[in-house]
This record gives structure tokens, C-alpha cells and sequence, in this order.
């Protein structure tokens, strides 16, 4: 659930609860001899208190953003040491202004023969992480973590960036007591902020700051100011939760910061102290405009149309007349002569000469030099931005442009499709899948926004062949197993894998016994299914007379990862998929089979599950499916679909007995 509510100036107050604030470094009895935590005894770690702070502090001609954190946790299973490790983001724009983080303070507290010691974090140990081209890590890690300690953190994050005014998350993957963000505004710039989970707080204040603050020149005549300058008083915005569950079903999901319990700020409005406002909500139309005029986005387009002239004639070989063809041969040909660097972005990182010459750039020197390249050829192509699932949905009613992270090709041939030019282990016509994130935008002068679905609804299948033969002597499988991928599970295939025989014999020797040989089919075509083959022999398990016999052996899914027993966010598993099995097993002439497990059908509007077994001429057939037909199952379907994992795990795994006849043993 996502609530907006406007940081106004006007003074206001709700009180529900209380607040508390905790002293750095004083730890209490109560935290030192806590043994669990009573509303979630499995819970192996708590976050005891959390507390940030922000506020505007004087610069030359302006001010700049101070963000405070302070952070306690109990860790109660020392196993759970991921906890100990912390990793603080902060913001560069690539021009020359970035966050800074200082005053960075961490100690472990262990209790020793009853009695508490305290080891401090080294400043020697606190490094730095690069993430992209706009994001980096302060990170470190607890030392000496033992049952029971208590860990305890802060620092400072202070940044020229206002429209970044830090956000908050009260919720964390463990358990949280207490959890409190504190705000102070000043009169010049107005937020929005969206609660996401959140319907009322625990503590909720607004008063205004004892301290009389000013902007440029006081003069002061019989107690009124005759000066250019202005007086005020910061308004301070308290915001309490308490008792947190965790977060702890990630699985099926598009984005934690979709559904985790949080506060993110949007600068609304600047007034000016020297009179006007200006507004920082724009509309998606002026957004689009706006793309359209920037150096790196829409005259990046036609800088790439023009060099394409001669890309087209000297580089890329037509092999049809179509369209759809033509637009085929030049997005392959960006796939496969262009390496993509790993980092999102929908504004290009270099000129244009500069992309072409190098052969390597982010997702938007590549996406929209293609997108210029189709122009060129008179294929009508637009740009589309989006949000990809790790950065979060993207809300319509707040038109920011830091809310899209991506860009894609709409290219509107023969018929219509999404293209993206970075992955050469995908078909020309698909999108990654991190790219299948709701809904896009069409970059396109339009007085109304036009928004385009990245849903995928085909299907993607995997196919498992097993013929198997046992061998009387050892008791052991001889197999040949088949393994055929499409769509998106082909793509998730050569991409885990790379077509590497060792990569791909690690995985599955597990799943089918010793692999004797293997070959792969298809890795070079995206347009046909990629296919694994191998010889195995899988051990059987052997009871006194009895052999038992995976007849899927294990290949099918063999735990839920749904563990929640209720979820108030979707089942998200970005497209439908379904898996299929035929297996095959020569029973020999001198044993029979005892046990067979019975056959299984369930087909709604939801998930299609089938199970079947036969006996014909010595030779047992097994043949099972399950199929989800939807890519995004809602909140409300949550305990069906987990129903129908739980009822794939035992259906799929149970096995086959065969059973030595009496008369044919020695």
C-alpha cells in the first residue's frame, strides 16, 4: 500500500505513541540479557533500535543536507553473521558534486565471563565499493561476532543533492523494535513523500524548532526585520514504528523496495527567498520533451542516424525485404558487434564517435545508437524508458526522472515489438528479463503519456527426456537424459552456463548421476530451443530385494521456496513457465514392479499439474507437467500457488520400487 503525503509548512501535530532516543555506546541490562525476541522466537537477530536524522545546514548561498544514523542490533546466533556486514550507499552525478560519508563509528559488544567488552571498528577496514556510474558503498564488517552480541553503528551522509533528501526503511530482513526518522524543513523546499505499508504510525509529530534561523541580511528596526533577508524556524517531522516484522519472504519477487515498509522523499517545490516558486513535479509529456532535447538522449538519436548512413550500406548484411527482417539483421547486428559494460542508464556515457570506435557503453549508448540505426532504415523506432525490477515499479502519478533507470526500442516494422540490443543469448524481439517491470513509457511529443506493457504472457518451457535402463548386475541406472529449454528458460540456460561442458556437468551431476558424456544443441541460435544432452549413470537406492528409482530422477522441483504462510505482495515470476517430463524405464525379465505412485491431475484457472503412470510390455512410462499460466499471481492467490509447489515437491520426487523376483535369486 502506498500513501502520499505533502510536507507542508503549516504546523501540526499527532501524537500516537511515544518516541524514545538511546545514547550511543550505553548498552542496557535488559539488551545484554535479551535471549530472543518474544513476538518472533525463531527470529537469530533483532534490530533493537534505529534512528536517522535529517537536516538543511548553512553553505555559501545556500545549504546542503546533513543525514545522521544510529543503529543497534542484537545478534542472537552468531551463524547469522551477515548481519555484521554494512554497506552504506552514497550518490555521485558524474559532474563533480557526490555524497560524503564521515564519522564512521562501529563496536561489537560481547558479554565475557559476565562481563561486557567492547572491540571498536578499525578505520582500516572500512572500504570503498563502486557499484555503477552513480552509486558507490561505504561497506565494513563487524568484528568479533559471537552469540549474543550487540552491534552498534553510526555515521554521517552529507549531500548537495536536494532532491535526495535521504530516505528511510523502518522495515529490515529481521525483526526491528523500534524504528524513527526525524526530518526538519526548512521554508524553501517542499516534499512529498510516499509511505509504502505504512497506514498510521506508532509516533507522529510536527513541531516547530526552538532556534530562530536566517537567510541573508537582518536589519532589525523596533523588532521587526527591514531587512533583504528572512527569519525562520525549522519544522521538525518525527515519524515512529515500532515492533517491525521481517521481511523475510524475498522469493517470486520483483523488488524488495516494492513492498518493504518505507518513506521515500520527492522535492515538490522550491520558493525562492528572493520571491517565486518553482515547481520540480513535472508532467510525463515534459518529461518526454525534455529527453527528447538532451545532448544524451533524443540528439544522441540523431547524432547516431546520421553516422548510420554508412553503417547501413558498408556494415550489414540484408537477408530479407521486410521490415521485421531488416529490423531483425540491424538489432543482430548491434548484438553482436557492441559489447555491452554491465551498467543501467537511459542517458549515453559517451559521444557518439567515441560509442562506435570503443564497440563498448552502457544500456543507452547501445539502445539508442540501435534505435538511430532503425530510423535510418526508415523503420519507424521509438525509445521506451522504464523501470528494471531490481530499481522498482514505477508510479505514474509522480513524474520523476530518476524513477526510470532503463531504455529500450519500441520498433513499430511489419509488427510491433520491444527490442534491446545488449544481450546476444536473447532473441531480437525479447527483452531482458530484467526488463519485464510493468509498464514503460513511449518517448514520444504527445500531449498525453502513452504507456506500453512489458509483460511477457508466452510461455517458456523446459522439456526432460529420460530413457532409462537398469543394469541387473549393478542395480544402477544406465540413462539418457534430454533436457530442451525455450523463451526465457533457454535464455536463463546459455546465460548460466555459457555452454561450458564443465559449468554445465558441475550442476547437473547431482540431478542425474555420473555424466559420461554430454553435448548442447542450439547455443548460437536464439531463435531455436538450446538443448542438453548426456549419458549418465545414476545410483540407485537399494533395499534387500527392493531397487528404488527416481523416474524423473532429479530433475524436478524439489522445494518450495514459499514459506510464508500468508504474503500481502504478489507471486511474481516474471513469466508464465511450465516443465515437462517423459520418462521411460526397461523393467528387466526377472523383476517386476512393486510400487508405483498414483497418477495426479489439477487444471484451473491458475496452474495446470498432471501426473501419469503406465506399465506396457516390461517398460514403465512416467509423463508429468506443471504449468503456471500467469506471470504475476496476486496477494490473494498466495496460499493456492504455494498449495501447488507443496503438492509439486511430493508428487514429482516420489519414486518407483522394483522388486527382484523370488525365483531369480542366486
Amino acid at each position: 500500500m502506498r500513501n502520499l503525503l505533502f510536507i507542508s509548512l503549516l504546523l501540526s501535530q499527532f501524537v500516537f505513541s511515544q518516541k524514545k532516543d538511546l545514547e550511543f555506546g550505553v548498552i542496557s541490562d535488559s539488551e545484554i540479557e535479551m535471549k530472543y525476541y518474544e513476538k518472533d522466537k525463531e527470529a537469530k537477530a533483532v534490530v533493537l533500535y534505529d534512528k536517522g536524522e535529517s537536516i538543511f545546514f548553512d553553505i555559501d548561498n545556500g545549504y546542503n543536507i546533513q543525514f545522521k544514523r544510529h543503529k543497534r542490533i542484537k545478534i542472537f546466533d552468531k551463524s547469522e553473521s551477515q548481519h555484521a556486514e554494512i554497506a552504506i550507499p552514497f550518490y555521485v552525478d558524474g559532474f563533480g558534486k557526490t555524497e560524503i560519508i564521515k564519522s564512521i563509528k562501529a563496536f561489537t559488544y560481547n558479554t565475557t565471563n559476565g562481563k561486557l567488552t567492547r572491540k571498536a571498528l578499525s578505520p582500516s577496514n572500512i572500504y570503498e565499493e563502486r557499484i555503477n556510474d552513480r552509486w558507490r558503498h561505504k561497506k565494513f564488517v563487524f568484528p568479533d561476532v559471537q552469540d549474543g552480541a550487540i552491534l552498534e553503528y553510526r555515521y554521517i551522509l552529507e549531500t548537495p543533492f536536494h532532491f535526495n533528501l535521504p530516505d528511510w526503511q523502518f522495515q529490515d530482513k529481521i525483526p526491528t523494535l523500534y524504528s524513527e526518522y526525524q526530518v526538519s524543513m526548512i521554508p524553501f523546499y517542499e516534499y512529498v513523500f510516499i509511505a509504502q505499508g505504512v497506514n498510521d504510525f506508532d509516533y507522529q509529530n510536527s513541531v516547530k524548532g526552538k532556534t530562530k534561523r536566517s537567510w541573508g541580511s537582518i536589519n532589525k528596526s523596533y523588532g521587526k526585520n527591514i531587512g533583504s533577508g528572512i527569519e525562520f524556524q525549522d519544522y521538525i517531522h518525527t515519524y515512529v514504528l515500532t515492533d517491525i516484522p521481517a521481511f523475510t519472504d524475498e522469493s517470486y519477487i520483483s523488488s524488495i523496495n516494492d513492498y518493504i515498509i518505507k518513506m521515500d522523499f520527492q522535492l515538490a517545490k522550491f520558493h525562492s527567498p528572493r520571491g517565486g516558486t518553482t515547481d520540480i513535479i513535472s508532467t510525463w509529456p515534459e518529461l518526454n520533451e525534455s529527453l527528447l532535447k538532451n545532448e544524451k538522449f533524443g540528439k544522441y538519436i540523431k547524432k547516431s542516424s546520421r553516422l548510420a548512413k554508412k553503417i547501413l550500406l558498408e556494415e550489414i548484411n540484408f537477408t530479407g525485404n521486410t521490415s521485421s527482417q531488416k529490423a531483425k539483421d540491424i538489432i543482430e547486428y548491434v548484438k553482436n558487434n557492441f559489447e555491452w559494460n554491465g551498467e543501467y542508464g537511459k542517458y549515453a556515457s559517451q559521444d557518439v564517435k567515441d560509442f562506435f570506435n570503443s564497440k563498448r557503453g552502457n544500456v543507452a549508448d547501445i539502445n539508442l545508437f540501435m534505435i538511430g540505426l532503425l530510423n535510418e532504415a526508415e523503420i519507424k523506432t521509438k525509445p521506451i524508458i522504464l523501470s528494471t525490477r531490481n530499481h522498482g515499479k514505477i508510479s505514474t502519478g509522480y513524474p520523476f526522472d530518476h524513477f526510470t533507470n532503463y531504455v529500450v526500442a519500441l520498433v513499430e516494422s511489419d509488427y510491433s515489438f520491444l527490442a534491446d540490443g545488449t544481450e546476444d543469448l536473447l532473441s531480437y524481439n525479447k527483452l531482458p528479463t530484467r526488463c519485464n517491470n510493468e509498464i514503460g513509457l513511449i518517448v514520444e511529443k504527445e500531449a498525453t503519456p502513452k504507456w506500453i506493457s512489458l509483460k511477457n504472457n508466452f510461455p517458456s518451457k523446459e522439456r526432460n527426456t529420460i530413457t532409462m535402463i537398469l543394469d541387473t548386475v549393478t542395480q544402477d541406472v544406465k540413462a539418457q537424459v534430454s533436457i530442451k529449454n525455450t523463451e526465457y528458460e533457454s535464455y536463463a540456460a546459455k546465460k548460466r552456463f555459457k555452454n561450458d561442458s564443465v559449468e554445465i556437468r558441475k550442476f547437473y551431476e547431482d540431478k542425474i548421476g555420473d555424466i559420461k558424456r554430454s553435448r548442447t544443441n542450439g547455443y548460437k541460435r536464439n531463435d531455436f530451443p538450446y538443448s542438453m544432452l548426456f549419458e549418465t549413470k545414476y545410483e540407485t537406492e537399494k533395499l534387500g530385494n527392493n531397487i528404488v528409482i527416481m523416474p524423473f530422477l532429479n530433475l524436478p522441483l524439489s522445494k518450495n521456496s514459499l514459506t510464508q504462510k500468508e504474503r500481502t505482495y504478489p507471486v511474481d515470476f516474471v513469466y508464465p513457465w511450465e516443465n515437462q517430463f517423459r520418462s521411460s524405464l526397461e523393467v528387466p525379465k526377472n523383476y517386476s514392479v512393486l510400487d508405483m505412485p498414483k497418477d495426479y491431475k489439477v487444471d484451473n484457472g491458475l496452474v495446470e499439474i498432471q501426473l501419469k503412470y503406465s506399465l506396457t510390455d516390461n517398460t514403465l512410462f512416467a509423463q508429468g507437467s506443471y504449468k503456471f499460466k500467469k506471470s504475476i499471481y496476486l496477494a490473494k492467490e498466495y496460499a493456492q500457488i504455494k498449495n501447488s509447489l507443496d503438492e509439486i515437491v511430493k508428487y514429482f520426487n516420489q519414486p518407483v520400487v522394483l522388486e527382484k523376483n523370488e525365483d531369480a535369486i542366486e
